[in-house]
């Protein structure tokens, strides 16, 4: 493969400093692969702003600052300069816009440069779909959010940069921009479905349980909701199976796979003094070897706390298995009847 430009994306204008940050996405052939480059012009100096640009091409890919790449960045500077200009040119919300624009090395097409707003809105939107697909989550998770500095209540940039959040890990982000699809949309269940699932994740299961009990008064056949508010209330030491049963007669595979992969068998919620068993008592407890012990809590999601089990725990999690059938035996225990009754 020969060495070529892909874009370049303007980055933001410090008013203060006088610094346009830029970065240029480029491959540097067979030898090289991908590079990205990183680079401030610094405005309002005698002599050619882009140079160091155009040296940096040169060594990168040894290739010319393209025509387009010139004549956009120079009227971005002059719009720069002319806000400079005026009475606020100092405040830097005068230069979200910046953050928006991208160029393509030769097609004005795939430009925002010269369009108006709403297609510079299609033509971030497609740069992010291209680079997603290329599988660059995290820039295709930039560029939407770039686009909604241009149009804030975009549903589907909205609910998209939601999923690209919650595929980065990154929770408390993707509950912030659920909550600005929600205001868009207040009663959309995807919105809210995402909403319950960040907050179960930040162990907020009240709120959480709020969310899917809005989803099932729309639409009481919905399966996600109903295992979403049975983690929920599983979390606060409620009964999850009216719906763990729901969701298992919508949806059994579905719930089979989330109760054997990923369903968090913890009780947040602390209620007074708790009984707890040491995890060599447990093959006695149980009726089980050690070995299969170690399997329960590695594979199974049998939570400990230290070396012990809480007896809350240990009982949500034998209810579990054996009501859905999750080990290959059922197991027979429960609770010690307590000597006395508390106070």
């Amino acid at each position: 493969m020969r060495s070529h430009l892909r874009y370049l994306l303007l980055d933001g204008f410090d008013p203060e400093t006088g610094e346009l940050a830029l970065r240029v996405s480029a491959h540097g052939g067979d030898a090289l692969g991908p590079q990205l480059l990183r680079l401030k012009l610094h405005l309002g100096r005698h002599g050619d702003a882009l140079q160091p640009l155009r040296r940096e091409l040169t060594n990168l890919v040894q290739m010319p600052l393209p025509p387009l790449w010139d004549r956009g960045l120079k009227l971005f500077i002059r719009a720069i300069e002319d806000e400079l200009g005026q009475p606020e040119g100092r405040d830097p919300r005068r230069y979200m816009w910046v953050q928006t624009q991208i160029l393509h090395p030769s097609d004005e097409r795939r430009s925002t440069l010269n369009h108006p707003v709403q297609r510079q809105v299609e033509i971030l939107w497609d740069w992010a779909q291209r680079l997603d697909q290329e599988g660059d989550g995290p820039r295709a998770m930039e560029l939407v959010e770039r686009l909604l500095l241009l149009s804030p209540k975009h549903r589907s940039a909205l609910e998209w940069l939601s999923t690209l959040l919650r595929n980065q890990g990154m929770v408390d982000e993707m509950l912030d921009v659920t909550e600005r699809w929600l205001a868009v949309e207040p009663n959309n269940p995807d919105a809210l479905l995402r909403r319950g699932e960040a907050l179960v994740y930040l162990e907020q299961p009240r709120d959480a349980m709020d969310a899917f009990q809005s989803i099932l008064k729309g639409n009481p056949l919905h399966a996600a909701a109903h295992l979403g508010a049975a983690q929920a209330a599983s979390l606060q030491g409620s009964d999850p199976f009216p719906h763990l049963d729901a969701a298992m007669e919508l949806d059994k595979a579905t719930t089979l796979s989330v109760l054997q992969e990923t369903f968090d068998f913890r009780v947040i919620t602390r209620r007074g003094e708790e009984r707890g068993y040491a995890v060599d008592d447990l093959p006695a407890l149980l009726g089980v070897s050690s070995a299969e012990v170690r399997t329960y809590v590695q594979e199974r999601h049998l939570p400990l706390s230290g070396e012990a089990v809480r007896e809350v725990e240990l009982t949500h999690w034998v209810g579990i298995q054996n009501r859905y059938q999750l080990l290959p035996t059922g197991l027979h225990w429960t609770a010690p009847t307590p000597r006395s009754l508390p106070g």
